[in-house]
């Protein structure tokens, strides 16, 4: 095996990292600011958001599984060609004012920047695993630290030019993520630069197609904890009107909820000596239900400030457990589709939560949704439990190394 180097890998990764979440917090947390300045209606925007996401969990299968079959582009520069697109699109919001135009490049924007969520990933998994020292905690914390500031710097500039500071901010940030992306090169390896040595799809074995069988049940579990969780974050605003809060305390929950994920992300490294990532993504399905459950039991804000705290057992911990149970598990030809059936299944959970939710709300009320979120963190995390037990973690393991 040749050697292969790269300086400063942690700070790169935190580049592209942190670029990538500034980059997704402009295009969706700023989407309705955006699009009603454009004359949508909130109606026509949950259209929009919904189906992207449909679409971005229907491509992503596709593209991933391209992704790890590459022979002309390294993984690398298939993920730039991505950003250069996302840079295009946000360029033409400019050029292109009529509301369909708007519409389409709109929802391009959305479905991109979804699927380059796994790429991302797997960028950095795939230093991990020719030997690179790289501290993925520290670099995807850092990305939940950019996605707050952009947040911030992003409303004031909405304050100060308008709406149409919105694709400013995606045309710059989309310059500083492509920098990164290119940036993030490994010296001393063909592969890492130039086409994947892998096989075919075709040849996929028969064994690594019952593995992914085998996990289909711990997906599901994952899109029913990303429904409980997407139902607490979507309708904050209606979950803390009740117990009376604002805005303002809605936004401090949020605040506080970020904050609490940054301990695991910094921590997470040294977590894997002492526990394999299987044993925490299976605890991770406790912190979603313990979170939901918090909520639709808090009698006032003080104690919905508290119950943030679940964040950090919760989705913080799956966020990570996530990455590297797949590239433990799954077979080398594999993994940027590992990345993307688990990137899947936040998209999918946030679709139908925002679905399921304010249907929910509009018949029965803000308890009800909760109950409804904290049946569906439990399911979820009863479905992590029985299928992340190390017998079936064994099963899977064996399927992985026969699909070798």
């Amino acid at each position: 095996m040749s050697h292969v180097t790269m300086r400063w890998p942690t700070l790169r990764y935190t580049c592209l990292q942190g670029s990538y979440w500034a980059c997704y917090c402009v295009i969706i947390t700023f989407s309705s600011v955006y699009l009603l300045a454009k004359g949508f209606s909130n109606a026509q925007i949950g259209v929009l958001m919904s189906v992207s996401g449909i679409l971005a969990t229907l491509l992503q299968p596709l593209l991933s599984r391209k992704a790890d079959h590459l022979r002309r582009l390294s993984l690398r520069q298939f993920s730039a060609l991505l950003v250069v697109v996302e840079l295009a699109l946000g360029l033409l919001l400019f050029l292109l004012p009529g509301l369909f135009f708007q519409r389409v490049l709109y929802s391009l924007l959305v479905i991109l920047v979804q699927l380059l969520m796994p790429l991302c990933s797997s960028l950095g998994m795939a230093c991990l695993n020719q030997g690179i020292s790289l501290n993925f905690g520290v670099a995807r914390g850092a990305g939940s630290i950019t996605y707050g500031v952009a947040s911030a710097v992003c409303g004031q500039l909405v304050l100060v030019l308008g709406a149409s500071s919105v694709p400013l901010a995606m045309t710059v940030l989309h310059l500083v993520f492509l920098a990164s992306v290119l940036l993030f090169r490994v010296r001393g390896a063909a592969q890492s630069d130039g086409p994947a040595e892998v096989p075919p799809p075709a040849e996929t074995s028969q064994a690594g197609r019952g593995q992914l069988r085998r996990l289909l049940w711990v997906l599901v579990g994952s899109v029913l904890l990303f429904i409980s969780h997407n139902l607490l974050n979507t309708f904050a605003f209606q979950i803390v009107q009740p117990l009376g809060g604002d805005s303002g305390a809605m936004g401090n929950m949020l605040l506080i909820q970020s904050i609490w994920e940054l301990p695991i992300m910094f921590l997470f490294s040294w977590m894997l000596t002492r526990r394999a990532s299987r044993t925490w993504l299976r605890l991770s399905g406790l912190g979603f239900f313990l979170h939901a459950l918090g909520a639709w039991l808090a009698p006032n804000m003080g104690v919905m400030y508290a119950i943030q705290f679940f964040e950090l057992p919760g989705y913080a911990m799956y966020i990570l457990a996530s990455v590297y149970f797949v590239n433990e598990i799954v077979p080398s030809d594999q993994r940027v589709q590992g990345q993307a059936w688990f990137t899947m299944c936040a998209t999918l959970g946030n679709v139908l939560a925002s679905l399921s939710g304010g249907f929910v709300l509009d018949l029965w009320g803000a308890n009800v949704m909760l109950a409804f979120a904290t049946l569906s963190g439990g399911l979820g995390m009863v479905l992590l439990g029985v299928f992340l037990s190390k017998k079936q973690v064994a099963k899977l393991t064996a399927a992985r190394e026969a699909a070798l």
